[in-house]
């Protein structure tokens, strides 16, 4: 889990570059992906969707962060491509 940690804090940077928290969960299957997060910034939580809405990233760069996410742990070892595979990972 390391690796995936690792890979999506930099992919985290690139959305949201200082946090104090992130609470990811990303759910995968072969042909389909739903990506959701919160972020702490200052004390602040807030949910990825709520950050698009402010304006501070574009929705077109979460999906751009979303599908470089699903392609990462489609390409994990314990990937299953028969079935649906969840990620939950906290970010500090």
């Amino acid at each position: 889990m390391a690796k995936l940690e690792h890979f999506l804090a930099e992919q985290m940077k690139t959305l949201v570059p200082n946090y104090d928290t992130v609470e990811l969960k990303a759910t995968v299957s072969s042909s389909s992906f739903s990506v959701e997060f919160f972020v702490t910034v200052n004390g602040k939580r807030k949910q990825c969707f709520q950050m698009i809405d402010d304006g501070q990233f574009t929705e077109k760069n979460f999906n751009i962060f979303s599908k470089a996410i699903a392609n990462y742990v489609r390409g994990l070892p314990d990937f299953n491509k028969k079935d649906i595979n969840k990620y939950s990972v906290v970010l500090k």
